[in-house]
């Protein structure tokens, strides 16, 4: 293993993933941080596999098998049948027009429910939980990167170059 490489690779997660998004809901932008987590899901499970970072037709794929394997079985659970790709991921992504399946809220604004339970028929998101959730499952990446049980990626241009420090 590379390790300059896989130290590169982590740096890029934890300042792109993990401190942009994190910035996105201290300045309270719950609503786009979504956006990004739906993004961020799919593209740690570009780490997952051994294909090139821009396979085609993956998308759907690696948001799964990153859920499945970085983030637990809840989400696995809501995943069934690629339902939270469809509806957070791709709705999201797409038109910026929430589901009307889900209920995305803030801690602030949050309702009697819970993060990942159904509220009248729409699963309750809950911007601060699902990024403690998305944190947890890139160090759970880190260390299978620091073990090697997952294909270094060669990613183009560092944090550094893209402005962000």
């Amino acid at each position: 293993m590379d390790k300059l490489q896989a130290e590169q690779e982590k740096e890029f997660i934890k300042k792109i993933f993990i401190d942009e998004i994190g910035r996105l809901q201290s300045e309270g932008f719950h609503f786009f941080s979504f956006i990004m987590m739906g993004q961020a899901i799919e593209a740690l499970g570009c780490f997952l596999d051994n294909k090139p970072l821009k396979a085609r037709a993956q998308s759907s794929k690696r948001f799964s098998k990153s859920l499945n394997i970085l983030m637990g079985n809840d989400y696995r659970k809501v995943n069934k049948d690629h339902w939270l790709y469809d509806r957070l991921r791709n709705q999201l992504t797409h038109s910026f027009v929430p589901s009307k399946s889900l209920l995305l809220c803030s801690r602030a604004n949050q309702p009697e429910a819970e993060h990942l339970e159904w509220l009248d028929d729409r699963l309750v998101l809950v911007a601060e939980e699902m990024y403690e959730d998305l944190v947890k499952g890139c160090n759970k990446l880190f260390g299978m990167i620091d073990k090697g049980k997952v294909p270094l990626k060669k990613i183009a241009a560092s944090p550094e170059e893209l402005g962000i420090k």
